[in-house]
């Protein structure tokens, strides 16, 4: 950061770039170059999901204490003043800006931070809106990082139009490369430009851009059908949990007849619905759409989100087949974006990953594989025939396959997993080996990448194969990575 901060009382607003006219080489676009302000708003945004609570808390004291003397009532007033202003002196010293492909966010008026998240790190962009946001027509950016904790890297709240202008100027700023991937990209995507102004290489002039619709160069894959979701959450393993507490609470209410009894155990059936809730506004009207920009995601009921995964982001892909659902010929298709728990992001959600087929048919989950992985490898790698001591219900869904490019192994038998994972993105193989597989002669060896929770596990191989794999795989992933750096990424 050069020069002196700009006057806290002349900082601007965002405005979305107006298209280019000139023959300026494209860098660190004018409208971001300097440093900006939230909405006025943002502070009652952030605080959205405790305003409600805090309203009816302030009533009833207020109406409490109306019964005794006024100078409790003055005393009510002055803590929401506090509140207030507070909120208002938070705007006022949050500021951001973009200047040499970082993202510059200061904040704070006595503890003062400054927060610095290089674009080129950035695994994924999001423009959120929460109920209370989409009623004053504000959204949320955030930016998901590789690194310990970004959920400092969130912009709260700007305008819908103006957030979405925002998301475009740093995806483009973020594939700026000399090998211009998003360029390749497009040109591989039907109906799309294959220069947009949002991804034209640093070596071209701004002149020879043509501006486009962010949404003029989308292609739809997939659009989750409401019913088939609902159908889904059901039938599944947190479902059936709800079921259970619901029917539990209500026999214990019509024994005991007591109503203390009952009320001890509600807590546990309003938390079980809950989380039931939160994940079917969360993947209530996904769609998913590929774009010159990597992977175009969209979901939300109340609390709607618009994620952007950029190109060579994702670090695996898995495919979920529950029991239940193979009776109908549906499953789940779900990938893991390298980047920490979010704040305000209990356990059962920072487990789940980003769905892009929440629910679908196999045909859904092939043509969604085929656009993420390309031509997936199969697991037709068997494990030896005395696994089937250690693993009797789970031996014959046991398998392995790869190439060049991705691991893929396969599990499970009531809920059958397959997860690919790209050899570019692993970080550690290890060797495992419990009690019972060294009786057997067997071993395993997992796969770690900078996701989430996902492992890819070639379960229960016998000792000779499982140190050919350790031997081999750390050298296969070494020739990935350095192939990746010259050739064109897919589109995630």
């Amino acid at each position: 950061m050069t020069g002196a901060p700009d006057p806290a009382g002349s900082l601007p607003s965002y405005r979305p770039p107006s298209p280019p006219s000139g023959g300026r080489p494209p860098g660190t676009p004018e409208n971001v170059a300097g440093w900006h302000r939230l909405h006025p708003l943002s502070p009652f945004v952030r605080s959205g999901r405790h305003l409600t609570s805090f309203a009816v808390l302030l009533i009833l004291l207020i109406f409490a204490n109306t019964r005794h003397a006024g100078r409790d009532f003055i005393d009510d007033l002055v803590v929401v003043a506090i509140v207030l202003v507070g909120g208002v002196i938070s705007w006022a010293v949050t500021r951001w800006r973009v200047a040499g492909g970082v993202l510059l966010i200061d904040s704070g008026l006595i503890r003062r931070q400054s927060r610095r998240f290089p674009l080129s790190q950035v695994q994924a962009i999001d423009v959120v809106q929460t109920g209370f946001a989409r009623v004053l027509g504000l959204a949320e950016i955030r930016l998901r990082m590789a690194g310990a904790d970004s959920s400092g890297g969130r912009l709260v709240a700007l305008r819908l139009s103006e957030a979405q202008a925002l998301r475009q100027e740093l995806l483009s700023l973020t594939a700026a490369g000399p090998a211009a991937p998003a360029a390749r990209t497009a040109a591989s995507v039907p109906g799309t430009a294959t220069a947009p102004a949002s991804t034209t290489s640093p070596a071209a002039p701004a002149s020879q851009a043509t501006p486009a619709s962010p949404v003029s160069q989308e292609r739809l894959v997939f659009r989750v059908r409401p019913g088939q979701l609902v159908v889904g959450l059901a039938l599944s393993v947190t479902g059936v949990i709800v079921a259970v507490v619901i029917a539990a609470v209500a026999v214990l209410a019509s024994l005991t007849h007591q109503p203390g009894v009952t009320a001890t155990y509600l807590p546990v059936a309003v938390g079980v619905v809950i989380g039931v809730w939160r994940q079917f506004n969360g993947e209530y009207g996904t769609t998913v759409a590929v774009a010159a920009d990597g992977l175009r995601l969209r979901s939300g009921l109340v609390q709607t989100t618009a994620e952007t995964i950029r190109p060579g982001r994702v670090q695996a892909v898995r495919l979920v087949e529950p029991l239940v659902w193979r009776a109908f010929g549906w499953c789940r298709l779900e990938v893991d974006v390298a980047g920490p728990r979010q704040r305000r992001e209990n356990r059962s959600e920072s487990r789940r990953l980003r769905a892009l087929v929440p629910v679908g048919t196999r045909a859904d989950a092939e043509q969604m594989l085929s656009e993420v992985v390309g031509a997936p490898p199969a697991p037709s790698e068997r494990p030896p025939r005395h696994a089937r001591w250690k693993a009797p219900l789970m031996y014959h869904f046991l398998a392995w396959g790869g190439d060049d490019h991705y691991v893929v192994a396969a599990r499970g038998r009531l809920r059958r997993t397959t997860t690919w994972i790209p050899l570019e993105k692993v970080q550690s193989v290890r060797w495992v080996q419990g009690p019972v597989q060294r009786r057997l002669g067997l071993a395993s060896v997992r796969l770690d990448v900078a996701g989430r929770r996902v492992t890819a596990a070639l379960q229960d191989r016998s000792v000779a194969e499982a140190g050919a794999l350790l031997r081999r795989l750390p050298a296969l992933a070494r020739t990935a990575r350095a192939q990746a750096g010259g050739r064109p990424r897919r589109r995630t």
